[in-house]
């Protein structure tokens, strides 16, 4: 697979932020004596309250202090709501599409907690401040649902690569990195095949499979349905894989998208009646979604490929905007798309990902401590754009895809690897499920490319993950780009207390250390490699 988009660099997105400052009321004066006492009687009066260890409240009146809480306004963003092929178009298509989904929410939360918290939390650095804040609140997702989000690619039908010749090794890699979800091929090999037999263990280890189904006239609904059970991993179906492209659907363009179309109705039959999804089919021009037409009828979760040319995965894309104002290969460019032919469904990203080769020379490929950087934040843009699920391409480099691998031929890891695993082994929740709540806070501080993602935990901890999301490798002049860290400052309102601060680093290795408060407040520098900061109740039940 190669990548070749257009050599113009585009901006990164940038989200909103804002500050939010808090101004504390002075004591008020003591009462002064009342006009025409006598200094010297006042005097022995006070001589005699001192003696006796008592000062007469009633006449110098009440020493007060008074707090005035101001408004906050904090840059909280709202929490959230696929991919081109690894192809795509050295100039993409100039015609816009229609209906974009309605993008989310930038705005920052208002609503403080209906209940404030009655007591100040407990400072390490000292004792805390009197009064509670009064704070605009974030509603978090679960990190469970983040966790269950991601899935990678794997191909364990290739007979002359490890999937096959080592999948002991294969499915201790996939355990080891903590996804669930992977998607593979289907075929209908007797219940005797080594591969089958491969799904059955990954069944039993909890790992579950997205399978495609390949264009081949003679499949029928039934002969999927036979197949589920012997697996027993099936968790979704999927048409064809790029049928305008791959020469695989009898034909490319137009053609084979009307012949994807018309076979789509076989994947879509055996899914009802199997109970799972149907993802749609993917496509890697913008002219094959309105060839396509409306296919909500015959799909349950529409499919997007998102590649992003070695750019970082926050990009604006590049090339031409479509009717929406978005370019090629953003988020948003792609979610137009999805409009087009599958208004009503939600989608799913089942391809995306870099390439990472040993030696970078190549334009639009990256090195692999790059890599370690956009990797996690392209799975936690798709999680904030909507995306049920998004499946990193692929697992291991093979002799069709070198470079794509999250580990070597040889089964070693990448640092990309090595930050996934850790990132989804920080937010593994095994708890309950729960209904996530709200955590009032604000964050000061930090520019537009400042971004967050808020998580809960079935115990009532929260996770917040933040980075800057600006490009740190150039992929035309093959070139490093500095990014300057950032200082921001996270207020909470009394009720809650960071206790630790995960940090990410280019090798994908993360180091945990104590987060201190100083009374309500604690302070972090934020770059381009992930932060997650562990809050937790300050009187947990």
């Amino acid at each position: 697979m190669s990548v070749g988009p257009r050599p113009d660099q585009a901006d990164p997105s940038k989200p909103s932020s804002s500050k939010k400052n808090f101004n504390y009321g002075h004591p008020l004066a003591i009462a002064a004596p009342g006009a025409g006492t006598s200094l010297v009687r006042l005097g022995w009066f006070f001589f005699l309250c001192l003696a006796a260890g008592t000062l007469s409240s009633s006449l110098l009146g009440c020493n007060a202090r008074v707090v005035l809480n101001s408004p906050a306004t904090g840059n909280s963003p709202s929490t959230p709501a696929d991919p081109p092929s690894p192809n795509p178009p050295s100039d993409p298509p100039s015609s816009p599409p229609s209906n974009p989904p309605s993008s989310p929410s930038s705005s920052p939360p208002s609503n403080p907690p209906a209940s404030p918290p009655t007591g100040p939390p407990a400072s390490p650095s000292g004792p805390a401040p009197e009064p509670i804040l009064s704070l605009p609140s974030e509603q978090a997702s679960s990190a469970a649902s983040f966790v269950g989000s991601v899935g990678v690619v794997t191909h364990l039908s290739y007979t002359d690569t490890p999937y096959y010749t080592q999948f002991p090794q294969i499915l201790s890699a996939l355990e080891s990195l903590g996804v669930h979800s992977i998607r593979d091929g289907y075929y209908p090999w007797p219940e005797s095949s080594p591969i089958v037999q491969a799904h059955q263990q990954l069944a039993a280890a909890g790992i579950k499979c997205d399978y495609v189904v390949p264009y081949v006239l003679t499949t029928t609904p039934e002969d999927i349905e036979q197949f589920a059970p012997m697996v027993r991993d099936m968790d979704s179906l999927e048409a064809p894989n790029e049928c305008d492209i791959s020469g695989e659907c009898n034909g490319t363009g137009a053609g084979a998208v009307d012949n994807v179309v018309a076979f789509l109705p076989t994947v879509y039959a055996a899914g009802k009646a199997l109970g799972v999804p149907v993802l749609g089919p993917s496509f890697t021009e913008q002219a094959s979604y309105s060839e396509a037409g409306n296919l909500d009828r015959e799909m349950t979760v529409n499919n997007l490929h998102i590649y992003f040319g070695g750019r970082n995965p926050g990009s604006n894309g590049w090339g031409a905007e479509d009717a929406e104002g978005n370019s090629y290969s953003s988020f948003s460019w792609w979610l137009d798309q999805a409009a087009i032919d599958g208004p009503g469904a939600p989608s799913e990203i089942t391809e995306t990902g870099y390439i990472a080769p040993s030696a970078i020379t190549t334009p639009f490929t990256l090195p692999e401590s790059v890599e370690a950087s956009y990797t996690p934040r392209t799975l936690l843009l798709g999680y904030m754009h909507g995306f049920e699920k998004t499946f990193l391409y692929e697992l291991i480099d093979e002799v069709s895809s070198p470079g794509y691998g999250l580990l070597n031929g040889d089964l070693s890891p990448k640092p990309a690897f090595t930050a996934l695993k850790n990132l989804l082994s920080t937010l593994s929740d095994t708890g309950a499920a729960f209904t996530p709540g709200a955590l009032p806070y604000v964050i000061s501080g930090g520019d537009s490319n400042l971004n967050h993602l808020l998580l809960e935990k079935s115990d009532g901890s929260y996770w917040l993950v933040l980075w800057l999301e600006e490009p740190s490798w150039n992929p035309v002049t093959v070139t490093p780009i500095a990014v300057t860290p950032e200082n921001i400052g996270l207020e909470l309102n009394g009720a809650y207390v960071t206790t630790m601060d995960y940090q990410f680093d280019s090798s994908g290795n993360v180091t945990e250390k104590n987060l201190t408060m100083n009374g309500y407040s604690a302070s972090l520098t934020i770059s381009d490699q992930i932060t997650i900061v562990e809050i937790n109740p300050t009187n947990p039940n």
